[in-house]
């Protein structure tokens, strides 16, 4: 293997807050403007494109202002231009070398820390066809807990016909409900499961809706309405025992029965679950579809009626969009981001959805971008390792395989 093609170790993970910030293009070069973002090369060489899709074509498609993001960004942009300077909006990152100022604006408005939703427990085993015994489940819970994740859901209280690998939730919320420094949620999907999951020591719970109506009878056998009317019950019983309630929009992008599903069904039940008293509303990508193109508009008809920080995006690796998805929506504020460790998933009614994007890559990604995430990814890695040898699988993330193939190859020298 040559030196190009060896993955780095857990010592060199890039990172924007520790990479020289050099500037990386010609001296007759443009730094990216808010409106450019997401333009490819057209910034890269200059003002000046080959393509047929000219800069003036794109600064008079974002000068309409038809996407609220741009007008975000490009504000953004302007409240941190330098004091006193007037600048023209067309190159007002141009030939910026005397203010020393090189900044990736691409990434000027990430959040400085993510929360990682750890759902592997849970969503991740799920769909397992042979039981996992509830040691390992446990197990698999500490170790998680161990490598700093805020969050982890730690299993489902729903019936044990339709999803028998969660048949054991009682157990399991018993072995884990101490853990300290951590917050363990259940999934409810109606006031029963409610009552089953604080009789069993849980201390959160969380409630699903679809925005696809065949999704939504073929999976939790009622309507979305119907569906919104059971968790309402839950929130309001939440309530009045300080509990804490997470909200999940499945479907948010497409469906395996009916195909595409438009934005403002997704807004729809996004604002009703938060409207409802849900403090937090994860955006789920059930079967993988989505790509960074049909995620933007779907944010925009959410975040025009659920504020931002209240959003979080959950999405199934399929195509392999995960991470650009990801990537996405933390440009667009999103700061809580779902994720599985080495990427176990899939929906038991979502026929050939793949795994969740794993927690070992979202946190490489982050770690690269200078995103802190307080996750100890050796320990993370430890606890992918485990539960991939129980299952007899490889390990489903590529950021794990390649740290580990690292750690082997350094040990031969």
């Amino acid at each position: 293997m040559s030196s190009l093609e060896q993955p780095l170790g857990l010592d060199k993970l890039p990172s924007l807050s520790n990479i020289d910030r050099i500037y990386r293009f010609s001296s007759s070069a443009c730094r990216p403007m808010g409106e450019d973002m997401g333009k490819g090369n057209c910034w890269i060489d200059g003002r000046s494109c080959s393509s047929s899709n000219s800069c003036a074509d794109d600064f008079e498609e974002y000068d309409q202002e038809t996407i609220t993001w741009g007008r975000q960004m490009r504000n953004s942009s302007q409240r941190n231009s330098s004091q006193g300077r007037r600048q023209n909006p067309r190159n007002s990152y141009c030939n910026d070398n005397e203010t020393g100022e090189h900044e990736y604006m691409l990434f000027k408005g990430i959040p400085r820390h993510v929360k990682i939703v750890e759902v592997g427990p849970r969503d991740g085993l799920q769909n397992e066809k042979t039981i996992v015994p509830t040691s390992v489940k446990v197990k698999l819970i500490r170790k998680l807990a161990s490598s700093g994740l805020p969050v982890v859901e730690v299993t489902g209280f729903v019936s044990p016909k339709w999803v028998p690998q969660l048949a054991d939730a009682n157990d399991v919320m018993a072995a884990v409900k101490n853990l300290e420094g951590i917050r363990l949620p259940a999934l409810t999907p109606n006031l029963k499961g409610f009552d089953a999951a604080i009789a069993a020591g849980a201390k959160e719970v969380a409630v699903f809706a679809s925005a696809s109506e065949s999704f939504s009878r073929s999976n939790i056998n009622c309507s979305i309405e119907e569906s919104l009317v059971r968790y309402r019950a839950v929130t309001s019983a939440a309530k009045k025992l300080s509990i804490p309630v997470r909200g999940y929009v499945s479907c948010v992008v497409g469906c395996p029965i009916e195909g595409y599903i438009s934005p403002p069904k997704v807004a729809y039940v996004a604002k009703e679950l938060h409207n409802m008293g849900c403090f937090e509303i994860s955006l789920g990508d059930t079967i993988g579809v989505a790509t960074p193109g049909t995620v933007l508009p779907m944010l925009e008809a959410v975040m025009a009626v659920v504020p931002v920080e209240k959003l979080a995006v959950h999405f199934h690796d399929t195509y392999g969009q995960s991470l650009p998805n990801i990537l996405l929506s933390l440009q667009m504020g999103i700061s809580t981001v779902d994720s599985s460790v080495s990427g176990l998933g899939g929906c038991p009614y979502a026929k050939g959805a793949s795994g969740n994007v794993a927690t070992e890559d979202v946190v490489y990604m982050l770690n690269g971008l200078g995103v802190k995430t307080n996750v100890d990814m050796e320990k993370l890695l430890s606890a992918g390792e485990y539960i991939s040898n129980y299952l007899g699988r490889p390990i489903g993330s590529k950021t794990a395989l390649a740290l580990r193939s690292s750690s082997k190859d350094s040990s031969k020298i």
